[in-house]
């Protein structure tokens, strides 16, 4: 079916810069910070928490940015994120890690355990306009994997908080408001919401994407209206700066080259053995079973 819902306009970041700019939180977390081109658009009173297992941040950011070169699992398992902020609790964060339900489910109630009643969480991938879109493997260069099942399964699980998803180009974001941080439904009913939603597919939300995902437009005065303005922090001005190439960034990205290599060169050898042998009658399959 067509896709239903408002028209989807404008560009995530412009939306996230005037987020940013309108509410002028004291903290913010991001996940899944890349080449930190979302990081820079905090304000310079901000203090930053960014997490990555693998960033490469080219774009200056605040010089006083926490950056966590891990997963978001490994990092919310091993740190105390008010004890990083000097004990203040998440006022915007910015899930944008792994495009896949569980990951964003996790991110999700992590984040808000760490934030406050009147904090804002907002999620990016969660609409899918087409079925190639919202695959668990990527298959288009637009990609929500199905990340979209969280805001289904917000709704469901967590009646109490306020859900919308906002129609911004390319694949949308979700706002999330009216947290409670002492809420230990998505915790203990972690399994039943996997259970209920993972099998779901694009057809559960074709053609009705505006009641599924709760979606608005891009009405930058309407989306202010949702989102508070945190109490400003006298003397708190970061300067900024390009981030240092780090060493953990480099090992990692070295791991990861070298494991891609290696399924090259695995992939190039079980090619050859299977290739049938010039003057043979043996087929490929026939030819590799042989080999083995």
């Amino acid at each position: 079916m067509p896709y239903a819902g408002p028209p989807v306009t404008g560009h995530y970041l412009s939306l996230l810069r005037s987020i940013h700019a309108h509410s002028r939180p004291r903290t913010y977390l991001e996940i899944g910070m890349r080449t930190g081109e979302s990081l820079a658009l905090a304000e310079p009173e901000t203090s930053i928490i960014g997490i990555d297992p693998c960033p490469t941040v080219k774009n200056r950011i605040n010089a006083d940015a926490k950056l966590f070169f891990e997963t978001s699992d490994e990092f919310f398992a091993d740190h105390d994120v008010r004890q990083i902020f000097g004990g203040s609790p998440i006022d915007l964060s910015f899930i944008d890690g792994m495009h896949l339900f569980e990951y964003a489910l996790r991110d999700f109630r992590n984040v808000e355990e760490n934030s406050a009643p009147e904090s804002v969480i907002l999620v990016h991938d969660c609409l899918p306009r087409e079925a190639p879109m919202a695959t668990r493997e990527r298959a288009t260069a637009m990609w929500t994997g199905d990340t979209w099942k969280l805001v289904c399964c917000l709704k469901a699980f967590r009646p109490d908080l306020e859900v919308s998803t906002i129609a911004v180009k390319n694949t949308g974001l979700a706002i999330i408001r009216n947290l409670d941080p002492s809420n230990r439904v998505l915790f203990d009913r972690y399994d039943e919401a996997l259970a209920q939603f993972l099998p779901l597919e694009f057809d559960y939300i074709d053609g009705r994407q505006e009641e599924a995902l709760g979606m608005i437009p891009v009405d930058l005065p309407a989306i202010s209206g949702m989102i508070p303005q945190f109490p400003a922090r006298p003397g708190r001005v970061a300067q900024r700066q390009r981030y240092p190439r780090s060493l953990p960034i480099m090992r990692y990205r070295g791991r990861v080259l070298a494991r891609v290599s290696a399924r090259r060169v695995q992939r190039a050898g079980q090619a050859l053995i299977s290739r049938p042998r010039s003057g043979s009658t043996v087929t490929g399959r026939e030819d590799a079973d042989h080999a083995r």
